[in-house]
């Protein structure tokens, strides 16, 4: 599971997810409030997006919020957006840096998050059982695992059979005057399910200074039954596969996967 460059650049990132207006928010929310768990564990927390205001929601209700990233870049510049909260906050937010393959965490949660098609960067069989067999055994008895994937896109992925032209898909200016623009070429294999993003960054700084690197990123194309088909070698039982934030049932028109799971017995 190779780290993105993008990554390194969390500042980069943030202007680029921020430019997407995801409508995800919500969603996890309405999850939570139904749930009434006391702790929630996020996989792939990134710079606290999600794990910030799910915190400040916790620290209302009662349940406590861990945010789990492998990146070190990426927890410390979450850290700096919630450093005014703390007060706020108290306990109620706390990151670790971990793979979700191995990591050994501290009890057990009651629900476990894995947003934002974090999943995809599990590109192997063996990545993908050992994800989801660790997230079982932290996951309380009874508990949900809500799974967030980005639904396949057939016309999308015929025309990366044979690799895409490169093409500019994003160019995006923050209030601090910071720009960013993104070129891809894209390819996708059959066998492995597999499609490579080639992005090359662009950036101009504030004060006009200007940088760019290249960020590949390699991501597995997830399909429903083979999402049941995981949970159910793992220890889950699918109870919903949803098809946007709306909570409307997944379809040929859905563009994102979400499957919510329970622990079986």
């Amino acid at each position: 599971m190779a780290i993105e460059a993008i990554y390194e650049h969390p500042e980069d990132y943030d202007l680029e997810v921020t430019s997407r207006e995801v409508q995800d928010l919500r969603f996890w929310r309405a999850l939570l409030l139904r749930e009434r768990p006391a702790r929630v564990l996020e996989i792939g927390s990134g710079t606290g997006r999600l794990s910030l205001p799910l915190a400040y929601m916790g620290a209302t209700h009662g349940f406590t919020v861990t945010g789990l990233e492998l990146e070190p870049l990426m927890i410390r510049r979450a850290e700096i957006h919630g450093a005014r909260e703390r007060g706020r906050l108290g306990e109620t937010l706390r990151y670790i840096q971990g793979d979700v393959r191995s990591v050994d965490l501290p009890g057990q949660y009651d629900v476990i998050l894995f947003p934002y098609g974090a999943a995809h960067h599990l590109v192997s069989i063996d990545d993908q059982f050992a994800a989801w067999r660790n997230v079982r055994r932290c996951l309380s008895p009874g508990g949900l695992f809500a799974l967030d994937l980005e639904a396949p896109d057939f016309l999308s992925l015929a025309r990366a059979l044979n690799g895409t032209r490169i093409r500019r898909d994003l160019d995006v200016r923050g209030q601090d005057g910071r720009r960013l623009a993104r070129t891809v070429t894209s390819h996708y294999e059959r066998l492995t399910q597999l499609a490579t993003h080639a992005f090359k960054y662009h950036v101009c700084g504030p004060d006009g200074g200007r940088g760019r690197y290249a960020s590949d990123f390699a991501m597995h194309v997830y399909f429903p039954r083979e999402v049941e088909l995981l949970c159910r070698g793992t220890g889950f039982r699918v109870e919903q596969v949803l098809g946007s934030y709306s909570w409307a049932p997944f379809d040929n028109q859905s563009e994102v996967m979400i499957t919510l799971a329970r622990a079986a017995a």
